[in-house]
């Protein structure tokens, strides 16, 4: 559910100034996710956000995904932080091979820490997925793809059907 999502989220992205920086994907990606997901089908009542407040007293940690769907926790709680996380998405543009390995160990331990079920790599501008860089011990929960525009439409790598 969530990968159909996602295909037709990033198929609906053809305005070439988003492919400029990651900010602007990110933007247009949480819009068209927001318009193209169905949160009812997800446990609880999830959001997603840009990731901006991962603090290493409350989460361990103090990495920041680009994109998360999660359910937030309440504030000054003491709840379990790994509850509620649905996905972690991580974007680059024209990812070097060095770039994407350091995003791909930010992502594990999103997943040893936070316990995200599914992480996105997403390398904006560029046809390499850099799916070669991703630790074995997170490959099975992880979707890589790139993604660039030709002749206008969004040519996605790593969501073929």
């Amino acid at each position: 559910m969530f990968v159909a999502a996602l295909r037709n989220s990033m198929k609906n992205i053809a305005e070439p100034r988003f492919y400029e920086t990651e900010r602007g994907y990110q933007g247009a990606l949480i819009a068209q996710l927001t318009a193209n997901l169905n949160f009812a089908t997800l446990n609880g009542n999830p959001i997603i956000e840009q990731e901006y407040q991962k603090t290493l007293p409350h989460h361990g940690i103090t990495i920041r995904p680009d994109i998360i769907i999660h359910i937030p926790s309440r504030p000054n709680s003491e709840e379990d932080r790994t509850r509620g996380n649905f996905v972690a998405v991580e974007i680059k543009r024209r990812a070097t091979d060095s770039e994407a390995k350091l995003d791909y160990d930010s992502l594990s331990l999103l997943v040893h820490r936070l316990a995200y079920p599914l992480i996105v790599f997403i390398n904006i501008d560029s046809d390499d997925d850099h799916r070669r860089n991703c630790p074995p011990k997170i490959a099975a929960q992880t979707i890589s793809i790139a993604v660039h525009l030709e002749d206008g439409v969004p040519k996605i790598h790593g969501l073929e059907t």
